[in-house]
This record gives structure tokens, C-alpha cells and sequence, in this order.
């Protein structure tokens, strides 16, 4: 069964604004950005600690 454009249309514009609601409420990018530091700051963590490791090893 195929909707009229209209019903189409008020679908889309509020499915437009929902995902535009949630990306300003849950800013992905942020948290992306967040994880990567975390990680880039635990990789540094672990190669200094095997660094002390093999030196004392």
C-alpha cells in the first residue's frame, strides 16, 4: 500500500527533527574525540609500563 506524499512528507520532516534533536542532545563526535584520548593516553600508559618492565626485567 503506497502513503500519500504528504503522509511521506510529515514522516520525513519528523524523523528529520528527531535525529536532529539527538544529535544536539547526544553529541557523538565528543565522544569519539573522549574515547580516543582515552585511548591514546592508555596506549602511552602501557608502553611505559612495559618499558620500566623490560628495564628492570
Amino acid at each position: 500500500m503506497r502513503e500519500s506524499p504528504l503522509k511521506r512528507l510529515v514522516y520525513a520532516t519528523f524523523f528529520a527533527l528527531l535525529a536532529g534533536g539527538l544529535v544536539a542532545c547526544y553529541n557523538p563526535v565528543e565522544h569519539v574525540k573522549a574515547d580516543l584520548r582515552a585511548d591514546a593516553s592508555g596506549v602511552g600508559n602501557s608502553l611505559h609500563l612495559a618499558l620500566q618492565d623490560l628495564l628492570h626485567g
